[in-house]
């Protein structure tokens, strides 16, 4: 959690960077033309897999066996959030999640670790009880 807050405190920092660096290379009108034309792809992507990931999800609990299915399309949904942010770091992680062989490898590298976290948490080994046993001669 503390690093999912670390970068939206510096994720305007680096956009800023970027647009300064970038946008004194190829000009304003090219730095505007490229964020509204990387917008408009993030809105579509987004718009897509809306309705395809449903679909997909809907398929894929037929055949039962959502995992991967189902995990993908919500990358390339936050693939076209990154896409849709006004900036070129978020453009460059929304294209890196484009591309599928790292799309892939990143879900299952959050799937491991999110199941080791489970393994390794610590189980209570004595037995829960649905009731609050009292005393009444204490």
């Amino acid at each position: 959690m503390k690093y999912f807050l670390l970068f939206f405190i510096f994720l305007p920092i680096i956009e800023i960077y970027f647009f300064v660096k970038i946008g004194s290379e190829i000009g304003a009108a090219s730095t505007i033309l490229f964020t509204l034309l990387t917008a408009f792809i993030g809105a579509a992507t987004m718009k897509y897999v809306g309705v395809s990931s449903f679909n997909q999800a809907r398929k894929s609990m037929l055949h039962v066996k959502p995992g991967l299915e189902i995990l993908d399309p919500l990358t390339l949904y936050v693939c076209g959030v990154f896409l849709l942010i006004p900036g070129f770091f978020t453009d460059f992680l929304g294209i890196l999640l484009f591309l599928p062989p790292l799309r892939l490898y990143l879900i299952k590298f959050f799937l491991n670790k999110a199941f080791s976290n489970l393994r390794g948490a610590p189980q209570n080994k004595s037995k829960s009880k649905d009731y609050i046993d009292i005393d009444p001669n204490n």
